[in-house]
């Protein structure tokens, strides 16, 4: 007959109740990390992207605010970098730094970058100094590739870059509406197979904003238009752009 009784005001339980209670502890430690790494490598690796968040460096170069907000910077070694531009939080190219297209200006702002593709947030007001008009021969170069017709998934592009993971499907589908709301250039995510996956840049045509329903991010779109190279980005100037199904992701 077992006389241990348990009284919960004393130091130490008796020894017969303190190994089974041993012995529990340790099976639900094994059990706890063993699901914890079951679950761990089952996730979803993260998608590459930075976004050097609260480090400001200097850029400078020419901004050109169409098709899409872009300064277009050349190293001291000649190599010229086009850096997709916004502004803090959830939105575009902030409004201090409209009104200067083909002028050069100078400014403090955070890198934002997935691969070739770059991208600056405008954080520092005070710190945009237009410079005055670029030279004549300073136009961006795009080269026309070809018109086409594509589907992928509509995201905002400052998440994708690097700002947020996952930035894409219907978990973020919320806050892409926001960005996108606010400014922040779309664009479309083209699946292609062996998980890799190019974004092309929309615009409107000829110089204007695309109009499109925000409601549609994180949904599959289809998109017609001209496509062109600028820097590393692809930009498809959208003759069309049409819903085609939002529930398969």
């Amino acid at each position: 007959m077992n006389d241990d009784f348990y009284i919960g005001y004393l130091e130490k339980a008796p020894s017969s109740l303190g190994r089974w209670t041993r012995r529990v502890v340790l099976a639900l430690g094994v059990l706890v990390v063993g699901l914890a790494a079951m679950l761990a490598a089952r996730q979803t690796p993260a998608e590459p992207g930075t976004f050097e968040f609260g480090i400001q460096r200097t850029f400078e170069g020419v901004l050109h605010e169409s098709p899409l907000p872009m300064l277009q910077s050349v190293s001291s070694n000649g190599v010229t970098t086009h850096y997709l531009l916004v502004g803090a939080g959830k939105y575009g190219l902030p409004a201090f730094a409209r009104g200067h297209d083909g002028q050069r200006v100078r400014f403090h702002g955070s890198l934002i970058q997935k691969g070739d593709n770059v991208m600056l947030e405008l954080n520092d007001e005070k710190s945009f100094t237009p410079l005055g008009p670029a030279a004549s021969d300073n136009a961006p170069g795009r080269e026309v590739i070809g018109e086409i017709s594509i589907t992928g998934e509509l995201v905002d592009t400052k998440c994708y870059f690097g700002v947020m993971r996952p930035a894409t499907g219907k978990i973020h589908r919320a806050c892409a509406v926001r960005c996108l709301s606010g400014g922040v250039p779309p664009g479309l995510l083209v699946r292609q197979g062996n998980d890799a996956s190019v974004v092309i840049l929309l615009a409107g045509l000829n110089g204007r904003p695309l109009s499109y329903e925000v409601e549609w991010a994180a949904r599959r779109v289809r998109a017609t238009g001209k496509l062109k190279s600028q820097g590393a980005h692809l930009v498809l100037e959208v003759a069309r752009l049409s819903l085609v199904d939002d529930e398969r992701d």
